[in-house]
């Protein structure tokens, strides 16, 4: 594997942590580096902000990576192996699980996630997270969404 491939497969790792509705474990205080991290990988533009199409282009991204066997649909064991392989970054009790998160957004109730579900999910996650509707996400925004939407505690 190539550096770039490496480092792409990190910032996807990140995206898989910090991103999505039905992709995402939240530290109690996310890691501002995590952060970061995630917030550079999504703003392609560089104007300091994410827009909806960057979150969505994002959240594709971060589905593509969780699905290894490129069937289409995000397993609870293919959600699990993408978390377990993000350096740095161990669950803690209020996050919530893979079951958890499918769970949020599989609308038919197969216990998969369908491209079509996290898609829809990360289009919810992103109205919700964006406060000030001015039809972007700060990296305050972001940061404070996944604080408040990704734990058990706060659902």
């Amino acid at each position: 594997m190539s550096y770039r491939q490496g480092l792409e497969r990190y910032n996807l790792a990140i995206l898989c942590v910090c991103a999505l509705s039905g992709g995402a474990l939240a530290a109690d205080h996310p890691s501002e580096g995590l952060i970061d991290a995630q917030f550079k990988a999504m703003d392609t533009d560089g104007d300091g902000k994410l827009s909806v199409d960057e979150h969505a282009a994002g959240a594709k991204r971060m589905f593509d990576a969780m699905d290894v066997d490129k069937d289409g649909t995000v397993t609870i064991a293919e959600m699990d192996a993408v978390h377990k392989n993000v350096p740095g970054k161990e669950p803690r009790n209020s996050d919530l699980s893979s079951v958890e998160k499918i769970k949020v957004v599989d609308k038919n109730g197969d216990g998969l996630l369908s491209a079509e579900e996290h898609a829809a999910g990360s289009r919810k996650m992103f109205s919700k997270m964006d406060t000030d509707r001015d039809g972007f996400l700060s990296r305050a925004e972001l940061t404070a969404g996944h604080e408040k939407m990704l734990k058990k505690t706060e659902r």
